[in-house]
């Protein structure tokens, strides 16, 4: 446990020493700030023109609003992965940091657990919007807390799978790009289950991001998104171990 803190330590303080970390929470609070004065916008408009009645703050603003927030991490997280391990690589000192006592595992999971907590702090921009309407309105907190955990688990989600890229590979933009592609395949895997029939359209929809997500963001606590998200990172942080395990036995 103490070798997974000193990694995590290690990794979590380099983004903030580098411009990474900044550039994509500019970004993010850029665009989710855009996005979040558009979706008010238009809420305003629609409530002004139906008086009040039949609009819902939880499912007209904040459900939409999240939606993109979901859509733009697909796009800037593979920032914060695809340097994870190919960097290591990349400057040889991956080798040097396996053959001290700290195991893969702890390597492994201390560099994931480090680029989910950066996640974690950059969500707490789009939290602080959602927060304003605290402040003016009466929204129901149930929908709020499941579209930020499905969010999360969406982001964490990315970041397993994106950190298992970088492995493979010492190239950062080609571990990138890999990420962003995957990434953008998991997420229209519900626009091909809409287009197919059968068992095909079932699976198609089940290992889509968004029809997952989409739970979320209606209020439903399903075990079978939380079944699907947990069983992704794990796959993809064990994979991403067995991939630095295999080099210790490479010439």
């Amino acid at each position: 446990m103490r070798s997974l803190w000193l990694v995590f330590r290690r990794e979590f303080s380099a983004y903030w020493v580098s411009p990474v970390a900044y550039a994509v929470l500019a970004v993010f609070l850029l665009l989710s700030g855009i996005f979040f004065f558009g979706q008010l916008s238009e809420f305003v408009n629609a409530s002004t023109q139906a008086a009040g009645k039949g609009v819902d703050v939880n499912q007209d603003l904040i459900r939409p609003y999240l939606y993109s927030v979901s859509v733009m991490v697909l796009f800037l997280l593979p920032l914060l992965s695809m340097r994870l391990v190919s960097e290591e690589i990349r400057q040889g000192t991956l080798e040097i940091l396996l053959t001290t006592p700290i195991t893969e595992t702890a390597v492994i999971w201390g560099k994931y657990l480090a680029s989910v907590a950066l996640f974690g702090s950059i969500l707490l921009g789009a939290a602080l919007h959602v927060a304003i309407l605290f402040l003016y309105g009466n929204p129901e907190w149930g929908p709020v807390l499941t579209g930020f955990l499905g969010l999360f688990l969406t982001g964490a989600a990315y970041l397993s799978i994106g950190l298992f890229l970088s492995t493979v590979t010492q190239n950062q933009v080609v571990a990138g790009a890999a990420a962003f592609a995957l990434f953008l395949c998991l997420w229209l895997m519900a626009w091909l289950g809409r287009v197919t029939s059968g068992v095909l359209s079932k699976v198609l929809t089940y290992i889509s991001f968004a029809g997952h997500f989409d739970s979320f963001g209606k209020g439903l606590l399903d075990t079978s998104d939380l079944v699907f998200y947990l069983s992704l990172i794990l796959l993809g942080v064990y994979a991403a171990s067995q991939s630095v395990l295999s080099r210790r036995w490479r010439p």
